[in-house]
């Protein structure tokens, strides 16, 4: 689960939020090395890998065909909330 807390600085170009994020500590330990080698925080090493991931994964195919296949779930709940799709069944 992550915890979010809205935190702003005066001056700050964008709002930052507070976002609690497990790792493995061998994995947190890498970001640790690397963005001491590179000479960053471990926050921006963490936000730029995700900034670059989501950017690389939106662009696929597999991406596309989920992004897809989640509106028309979306529809289709919408149309059971309206009343003109099949009833949906509460197991």
């Amino acid at each position: 689960m992550t915890d979010t807390r809205k935190t702003a600085r005066r001056g700050d170009k964008e709002r930052l939020i507070v976002v609690s994020v497990r790792f493995p500590e061998a994995l947190l330990q890498r970001v640790n090395a690397y963005a001491a080698v590179v000479g960053e925080s471990a926050n921006a090493v963490i936000r730029a890998a995700v900034e670059e991931h989501i950017t690389t994964q939106v662009h696929t195919t597999e991406f596309q065909q989920q992004s897809r296949d989640y509106v028309k779930r979306a529809q289709e709940q919408v149309a059971v909330l309206e009343g003109e799709g099949p009833t949906a069944l509460v197991s």
